[in-house]
């Protein structure tokens, strides 16, 4: 290892590797303040449940005035259908976070390693970005095979084997950011409610797509889904994601250092 190469490695871990490799943006300081924004709504929620709770003890215990008895049934399932939308206000918000911040890592990624090799991007004939104009190859955006579309999950997958980092990347990855991004185009083009049978649609892809059961919950209307939301066992999944990412890109940098020291 050459003397530029060591002093470039002192101290730095491979997360601080891949946060030097993406440039200026503030990827850290935006994490942190992601996990505070998700912390706090987590909180919101937790607080609601115990309230409706109490509330509904207070309506099965109640034994006065029968009018009145049913005024408090109706409130309580007032209160109810309101925290299904305050759950769903909630996991647009954690999917609105989520997902652009993932999108705008895996873009810095690629353009950093694109910098760093200070070179083509590989041209092997058998590599299905082989023929794609430099500002294309590294772009993450577009799958240039079997025909040239755009598809973040898909093209971010093709790049990351047309340059190697997906041997560093953990092994869910891309089940993680498909089912994020699938979530991310329903809630932002459907609102909270969205047509049945995008509702279908949805649901099969959770069954059909290699996505965990438990990473998305749904409320039901008439045995049929109504809401889906982002589990919190789903939430942590993509933080956990996005931080193995980040290691994985600092391994892969560490070891292109190395070879090409």
């Amino acid at each position: 290892m050459s003397e530029d190469t060591a002093h470039f490695f002192f101290g730095l871990t491979d997360r601080d590797l891949a946060l030097v490799l993406m440039g200026d943006a503030d990827f850290e300081a935006q994490l942190i303040a992601i996990r505070a924004a998700l912390h706090r709504n987590a909180e919101a929620e937790k607080k609601t449940g115990e309230e409706i709770k109490q509330f509904a003890e207070g309506v099965k215990n109640y034994s006065g005035d029968e009018e009145y008895q049913v005024n408090l049934e109706n409130h309580w399932v007032d209160l109810m259908h309101g925290s299904v939308f305050q759950d769903a206000a909630h996991s647009m918000s954690a999917v609105g976070m989520l997902a652009p911040f993932l999108e705008s890592l895996l873009v810095a990624l690629f353009a950093g390693i694109r910098e760093h090799q200070q070179g083509e991007g590989p041209a092997a004939a058998q590599d299905p970005r082989s023929t794609a104009v430099q500002k294309d190859f590294w772009d993450p955006h577009y799958v240039f095979w079997p025909a040239r579309r755009t598809d973040l999950v898909e093209g971010a997958r093709q790049l990351a084997a047309s340059t190697g980092l997906a041997a560093h990347l953990p092994p869910d990855g891309d089940t993680v950011i498909a089912a994020l991004m699938a979530y991310r185009n329903k809630m932002f083009h459907h609102g909270f409610e969205w047509p049945q049978s995008e509702r279908d649609k949805f649901e099969k892809r959770i069954a059909n797509d290699g996505w965990r059961p438990e990473w998305f919950l749904k409320s039901t209307s008439a045995g049929k889904p109504w809401i889906f939301y982002m589990s919190s066992i789903f939430i942590d999944q993509c933080i956990v994601t996005i931080e193995d990412i980040l290691s994985g890109a600092g391994a892969y940098l560490r070891q292109k250092r190395i070879e090409n020291s």
